[in-house]
């Protein structure tokens, strides 16, 4: 009983662990890649892992699996990523956070449509959390731009339909392999946009390859083996509320590390958040 318990505390860590991994992109590329060009950001943040990762997956894998794997990295990664920056560079101060922070909303709601009932105090977890990212990163008055919030919202229900396909696929594949083949299939989709498109190959300083590193083997590639390892163990309902830590995680980091104040209104926006995670915790 008490190996089964710390088992299962060490696969709610790791689940933790992704989100608050992803926390720090806001900081980091705010830091040390002001200006950087979003598609060519992305493509490198998920191709250096990928090569790195690839020689890990079996061809066994790619022959039985290879189209499950292909469709879920537009989905999980290609497709996520390039519309989360699109959103970041249209919208102002934390609004593109707020409206991906609706990941948990639209995991219920495809759900419903599939005919499998929500609890509704999964409902009132996943609305809260919007409220309390929005009162958490929300500091801005100007106006929307409406293709930046259709990116952001595109992005969350993207991320929804692939983690659900993922969670009844990953079952028959190791988390690693899993990972590996995804970021390699699409980084190497992000590259030959990028190249093909013309988009001109921004200046990397010594401090932005080392944000690279950070952004892409640490972010996407442990990031996503932890998120996927969960997923085999966390039901997608319980799992994908703890990707509102994420928003948490990039003020903390901002206040510690960047000397951002932080007021009482992100204080009460944390606790929601925080509340929200905990409760949609529960079955």
């Amino acid at each position: 009983m008490q190996q089964q318990s710390q088992s299962t505390l060490s696969i709610w860590l790791m689940a933790l662990m992704a989100p608050m991994i992803w926390g720090t992109t806001y900081s980091v590329t705010q830091r040390w890649l002001v200006g950087f060009d979003p598609f060519w950001l992305a493509a490198l943040r998920i191709s250096i892992p990928g090569c790195l990762m690839v020689w890990m997956v079996p061809k066994s894998v790619w022959i039985q699996f290879g189209w499950r794997i292909a469709l879920l990295s537009m989905l999980n990664i290609a497709i996520f990523t390039s519309l989360l920056f699109i959103a970041i560079g249209r919208l102002p101060g934390g609004i593109a956070a707020t409206l991906v922070a609706t990941l948990p909303l639209q995991v219920i709601m495809i759900r419903a449509i599939f005919g499998i009932r929500p609890e509704m105090h999964h409902v009132f977890a996943a609305i809260g959390g919007v409220l309390g990212v929005a009162c958490l990163v929300w500091q801005s008055t100007e106006s929307l731009d409406s293709w930046g919030v259709v990116a952001a919202l595109s992005a969350s229900f993207i991320m929804a339909c692939g983690i659900l396909l993922t969670a009844r696929w990953i079952k028959d594949i190791p988390p690693l392999q899993f990972t590996s083949a995804q970021l390699f299939i699409s980084g190497v989709v992000l590259l030959l946009y990028v190249i093909l498109s013309g988009r001109e190959v921004p200046d990397i300083t010594p401090s932005g390859m080392l944000a690279l590193a950070w952004l892409g083997p640490i972010g996407m590639g442990m990031g996503y083996w932890l998120w996927f390892r969960a997923m085999k163990a966390i039901p997608i309902q319980r799992l994908s509320f703890l990707g509102l830590v994420n928003p948490v995680v990039a003020v903390l980091v901002g206040v510690f590390f960047m000397s951002e104040e932080i007021s009482t209104g992100q204080l009460f926006g944390m606790c929601l958040v925080l509340l929200c995670v905990v409760v949609g915790q529960r079955k």
